[in-house]
């Protein structure tokens, strides 16, 4: 059985990517001029409900307060109308999912949104959220008043290449259209209301702005904060606003972004984020100082790992739909299913896509010439005479003419093409002789120079065969000694001790003297690891895995003096992460008088902290 691409208006609908109670949204495609086409988003109402005035009168709302916005994470509004007795809104495509999706994904395969990334997509929420809070009127110069009314993850589309943008302003709410919303009327969804939305008062931005609270609380937390085991207990709990701290939950999470959160989720509005531009502003300041180096390339890649398998399905549909124009304009008789109420989907199987060729093949014909070949070659005798002859006559002419014409051709052609091919041949049997000349050649002068590295340079065999040990060609007895242990670390860049002396950093080679002796290895914001050696494994290889211990960051300022913290020398205003929650000793010598300063500090999980000390001196600080 055939399936069949409904067009809707100008728009071909290719795919169905969500459906609603009321609504449906398709994925689509416009073809302009020259074949130009792009993809977009089609919602559109169910046919059974057309009939219905406050609902076309909600739908006919969303267009007006959607098309007036235009922000780089909200999704824009390029069209709207009706067709066929049905309103319909034309959306920017994103690829990508909603946060509710990538949530679950995420839940499933034990993956959660760093810190950054957490920072990051709500920051860019918040600014989309304060254009929309800000927008004016054109045809008025008016403040609109937009209220979302419904921020949750379902509604905050991320798009794979990292960037968030809010969808469905369906029961947003602007200043002009107050009628549309009875009092005392609850439209959202029930895990994400403010508490004035659960009492039925009034609303206002600040009203997103708690959802979009609820939202980072919830993504920095991995649970759910208001949600209980039936709807009428999820209210009563928003109505009592009692909201965690977040360091009680993960005491990772900084304190300063902690206290961002509980501002936006304040039970009182007038204590919240007035705006969401101040919110976007906190999380922008607190994303520089904790994480300056993150970029919106890491979310991406991240969210692309995890729908890798989909995003590839996506391209090929892509590459399907793209071809349905094309199919049409060259076969004429489908042009007009295109025009009609639908296109067989059967035509366009990217398998079977086929392209003509842009000029016709020149074959030879049964006498060896080519196409139009007799033709230029009667163009170029004459045969003019002076001698009457007949009609017979002249055709007996005109026939060994070109019979002599086509004999003179083919042995020219066979000429040419000997001599051709017996150049051809020479020129090849040369450049044989002189490729196998140059390769006896250089085999030579590499086999003489190998001899001498290995004779002069003993080592040479051994890193040689060492580089080659993938390939198995040297035995392994010449790059690894017996006396040879390798010492590796996960992660790389450890310092290694040797009966506690430093004699590297991992990967490291030891040459082992004498039996047995202790290896130690110590990395910077990772734990320690110690191990006894017996005897060397028969691998010669020994590895540490080095699990990563709470850190802060010590700053310490001073001058000409030697600082130590913990006892290693560090320069003055270098940041240095210390252990966490552990006394850090702090000291400073005096290189000429010997006086030194000496302080104990504790510091935070992730807490910066900077400090300044006088250089000590005989008379004391």
């Amino acid at each position: 059985m055939k399936k069949s691409f409904e067009t809707f208006g100008n728009y071909v609908l290719l795919e169905k990517l969500a459906a609603g109670g009321m609504a449906e949204v398709y994925l689509a495609k416009k073809v302009g001029a020259s074949g130009v086409q792009k993809f977009v988003a089609i919602k559109r109402i169910l046919q059974q409900f057309s009939d219905s005035k406050d609902f076309i009168d909600m739908f006919k709302d969303e267009a007006k307060i959607a098309i007036n916005l235009s922000h780089s994470n909200v999704v824009a509004i390029y069209d709207f109308g009706v067709q066929e007795e049905q309103f319909y809104i034309v959306m920017e495509f994103v690829e990508g999912r909603n946060l509710r999706q990538i949530l679950n994904r995420m839940k499933r395969v034990d993956q959660y949104f760093s810190i950054s990334q957490v920072a990051h997509i709500i920051k860019q929420v918040a600014g989309g959220l304060d254009h929309a809070h800000r927008c004016i009127d054109p045809t008025t110069g008016n403040p609109l008043n937009i209220i979302h009314r419904d921020m949750s993850p379902q509604n905050v589309m991320l798009a794979f290449e990292g960037e968030p943008k809010i969808v469905d302003f369906g029961i947003a709410k602007a200043a002009h259209q107050i009628e549309a919303t009875r009092a005392g009327t609850l439209k959202g969804k029930f895990g994400y209301m403010s508490p004035e939305q659960v009492e039925g008062q009034s609303v206002d931005s600040r009203t997103d702005i708690f959802a979009l609270g609820i939202m980072t609380w919830e993504m920095l937390a991995n649970q759910r904060l208001f949600l209980a085991n039936s709807e009428i207990n999820t209210l009563r709990k928003i109505r009592e606003c009692d909201v965690p701290s977040l360091r009680k939950i993960n005491p990772n999470i900084p304190s300063e972004l902690d206290q961002i959160v509980q501002k936006a989720l304040k039970k009182e509005k007038l204590e919240r984020y007035q705006n969401a531009g101040d919110l976007h502003r906190d999380l922008q300041g607190f994303l520089s100082r904790f994480d300056p180096d993150f970029s919106v390339q890491d979310l991406s890649s991240f969210t692309k790992s995890l729908f890798s398998d989909e995003i590839v399905q996506i391209r090929k549909k892509q590459i399907v739909y793209a071809q349905i124009n094309s199919v049409h304009i060259v076969e004429s008789s489908s042009a007009s299913k295109l025009r009609g109420s639908s296109v067989d989907r059967d035509e366009i199987s990217i398998d079977h896509i086929s392209f003509g060729e842009g000029q016709q093949s020149m074959k030879p014909a049964a006498d060896g010439t080519m196409p139009n070949e007799t033709a230029t070659y009667n163009e170029q005798l004459d045969f003019s005479t002076t001698e009457f002859d007949d009609g017979k006559t002249k055709a007996r002419r005109l026939h060994a003419a070109k019979r002599d014409a086509h004999e003179k051709v083919k042995e020219y052609k066979k000429h040419t093409y000997t001599n051709t091919e017996k150049t051809l041949q020479n020129l090849e049997n040369r450049n044989n002789n002189a490729l196998l000349l140059t390769l006896i050649f250089s085999l030579t002068f590499l086999m003489m120079f190998f001899a001498y590295l290995n004779k002069f340079h003993p080592n040479f065999k051994r890193n040689f065969c060492k580089s080659m040990e993938s390939y198995g060609i040297c035995p392994r007895s010449i790059y690894v000694p017996s006396n040879l242990l390798q010492v590796m670390t996960s992660p790389n860049g450890a310092d290694v001790y040797v009966n506690g002396q430093k004699v590297g950093r991992s990967p490291y080679d030891l040459l082992v003297k004498e039996l047995p002796f202790k290896v130690s290895i110590s990395k910077n914001g990772y734990q320690g690891k110690s191990l006894v050696i017996n005897a060397i494994p028969e691998s010669n290889r020994v590895s540490f895995d080095l699990a990563r211990i709470p850190t802060a960051f010590l700053i310490v300022k001073s001058v000409g003096v030697n600082i130590l913290i913990d006892g290693n020398q560090v320069k003055s205003g270098e940041k240095i992460s210390v252990p966490a929650g552990k006394d850090v000793q702090v000291k400073v010598v005096n290189p000429f008088s010997g006086q030194s300063y000496e302080e104990v500090l504790r510091l935070n999980v992730n807490e910066t902290k900077s400090i300044y000390i006088d250089p000590p001196t005989s008379n004391g600080l």
